[in-house]
């Protein structure tokens, strides 16, 4: 079991993202915009124009500033 936590922002639309995979797929997201927290899980997968990351962690576009530990991931899933 592999957990990677990550953290990208998506410039294009001011949006940012923290991502929990496990073994390469995405279990649960934040979406950070205009002080709005988007929370998205297997089990919520949608909400509005949301969608949980569908995509393997490969397909991103990561430097090593984009991977965040647990610890950081939880503080904003607790909001």
């Amino acid at each position: 079991m592999q957990e990677v936590f990550v953290k990208k922002y998506w410039e294009e639309e001011d949006i940012w993202f923290y991502i929990h995979f496990l073994n390469q797929r995405a279990i649960r997201q934040i979406e950070l915009s205009n002080g709005k927290r988007i929370f998205l899980t297997l089990d919520l997968p949608k909400k509005g124009e949301s969608m949980l990351y569908d995509q393997s962690i490969e397909d991103l576009d990561l430097n090593d500033s984009d991977y965040i530990s647990k610890e950081e991931f939880e503080k904003e899933w607790q909001g």
